[in-house]
């Protein structure tokens, strides 16, 4: 759950990571953010989504770009922005239970709360989950 930077060589716990997803990727913070952008482009059908996402003790933030489909950006093109909103937080309201159990899957850590938000101008998202305690790192500082 960290970077062996310390001088001891022991694992730094990882605060404020920021990590854009790819196969490769191996971070916690990779992790999230590839199961965050996989649920978008299963229930989209779309694969452009991009994500970065920021742990900070037991915060867990997940920033995604790129999030609209083609029919939505014609939605909004045509006036209808709050259509697509109202269906954005549909679709965040039915897959709480997916995004939460992904990410305590990931991090070992029951999620407490989660909160979605999105804008269609740019079409970003934001998905932000609390955690119920510090990561086991921190408590050993």
């Amino acid at each position: 759950m960290g970077t062996p930077d310390n001088e001891d060589g022991r694992e730094r716990p990882i605060a404020n990571a920021e990590v854009m997803t790819g196969p490769e990727e191996r971070t916690l913070t990779g992790a999230i953010s590839a199961a965050v952008v996989d649920l978008y482009a299963r229930a989209y059908g779309h694969e452009r989504t991009t994500a970065t996402t920021y742990l900070n003790d037991n915060i867990v933030v997940c920033v995604l770009e790129s999030i609209l489909t083609s029919a939505e950006d014609a939605l909004i093109a045509s006036g209808s922005a709050g259509d697509v909103i109202d269906g954005r937080v549909s679709f965040q309201t039915n897959a709480e239970d997916e995004f939460t159990s992904a990410v305590e899957r990931l991090t070992q850590r029951r999620v407490t709360a989660f909160l979605s938000a999105n804008q269609t101008t740019p079409g970003v998202a934001c998905e932000l989950f609390f955690l119920d305690s510090a990561p086991p790192a921190l408590l050993d500082l």
